[in-house]
Formats: structure tokens, sequence, C-alpha cells
């Protein structure tokens, strides 16, 4: 069963907040023999919890005081955060989406890895302070069999994107992995989308779509259609009138 922890997320909110200092050299437990880390199963959502936000929309010193972070923006915007992850944890959110370090079908197995390791070690930490995570599953084609090591079986909590070259036909992909990973189709898929239609394949799916936040959407998508404003909105199952898209497109 999963443990809930956000009383200790509670408690932290009146503590010092953690500097570079206070993360210490830790090596985690691990079922494989790359020694990628594995993430604890008692430490993941039942449900997004809103507001989400992209890490590097808002001031590292503002606390959202609750909601959940993601990683599909630029590597720029958190790679500082394999240095020190402890903004993370000031930020006082109760959920994130794993660090997504971008990777492509050129890439050498070595650096792949490399990205998964650091991935992986970052979420773990997080999890330490009760921060619950999104496993990513957003890896390069050549590389998707490896995307889960260090994800404990029948691991049910996952996310994703669709915008820019990782179009809704990798997501869809990518959830067949999950659910083979889960043991069940009953999971949980999380999907940031850049489009109209990729919102209607997350809720004909059963999946949570978001649209993706605007910065992120004219920097991957771009054109004059990404120019309109994207209103923050949650798509539910097969609902049809959760938004009117007609006015917002």
């Amino acid at each position: 069963d999963v443990i809930d922890l956000r009383p200790l997320l509670g408690e932290a909110e009146t503590r010092t907040k953690l500097t570079a200092g206070d993360v210490g050299d830790w090596i985690w437990p691990s079922d494989n023999a790359l020694s990628i880390p594995l993430l604890s199963k008692d430490v993941q959502p039942r449900g997004l919890e809103l507001p989400t936000n992209r890490w590097g929309a808002k001031a590292r010193r503002d606390r959202i005081e609750g909601g959940t972070f993601h990683f599909y923006t630029d590597d720029y915007r958190f790679e500082s955060l394999w240095k020190n992850p402890a903004p993370v944890v000031n930020s006082g959110c109760h959920a994130v989406a794993e660090p997504n370090f971008s990777t492509n079908d050129e890439m050498p197995f070595a650096v792949f890895l490399w990205h998964l390791y650091r991935k992986r070690w970052l979420s773990r930490y997080w999890q330490t302070h009760g921060i619950e995570v999104w496993a990513d599953l957003a890896v390069a084609p050549r590389y998707r069999d490896y995307a889960l090591l260090g994800v404990p079986d029948g691991w049910k909590a996952y996310a994703t994107y669709a915008f820019g070259s990782h179009g809704i036909e990798k997501v869809i992909a990518e959830a067949v992995l999950a659910e083979e990973h889960a043991e069940t189709d009953e999971i949980l898929l999380w999907v940031i989308c850049g489009e109209e239609s990729d919102l209607e394949v997350c809720r004909d799916h059963g999946w949570i779509g978001t649209p993706a936040h605007q910065q992120a959407y004219l920097r991957n998508v771009g054109g004059g259609k990404a120019a309109r404003k994207v209103e923050a909105a949650i798509s539910s199952p097969k609902s049809k009138t959760l938004l009117d898209y007609e006015e917002i497109l």
C-alpha cells in the first residue's frame, strides 16, 4: 500500500531550508547489475495534485505550497539540481515527475545510462523527504527497454509529454511499456500535451492530460497557433465538456 507522507512535508515547512551541504553523497539500493537506484514503491502518487508547474517557470525562492513539478523543458533549467537537489525540497511541492534529461537514438549507451542514473538518484533522494514521484517514460526509442531500470515491478504512476518531436505516437508506445511493467492496464499516466488532439487521445485512453505551460508550448511547438492562449485545465477520461477548445484555439 502507498504510504501518505504529506504530514512530514507540513512539518518540514517550519524547518530551516536545506542547502547543498545538507545533501549526502549516498548510494541507494538497486535491483539491477548497473546499480541504477531503486525507487521506493511506497512514495508514489495516487492522483495528480494541482497546481502543476514546469520547473523554471517560477522563481526558485517562491514556495508553491503543494502541487506538482515536472521537468519537460530544456535541460539547462534543471541541470544544477544534480549538484544541489535541495531546491525541489525547499519549494514545498508534494510531487514531481522525474527529471527528463534529454536522450536521442544517436547517444552512446554510456551517456544514456548516466542520465538515467541521475534521474533515479535525484528521485530517490526527493522521496526521502516525502515527495511523491511520477516515473518518467520519455526516453529515446532506442533505449526504451531500459527506461524503467530502477522502477519497482508493479509501479503504477508514470509521466511523459506529447509535443515537439516527441509526439503522441511515442506516448502510446510508452503506455504499453508502463502497463507491462505495472502488470495491469489500470495505471496513472500523466501526459503534458501540446495540442488539443493529444488531450483527446488522453481522454480516450483514460490518461491524465494537461496542457503544456505556455513557454514550453511556444518553444517546442511554435507557430502562430502556439501563440494563442492555452488555459490550464485537466482532461478527464472521455469527458467532452471539460474544456471548450474552440474558444481557446
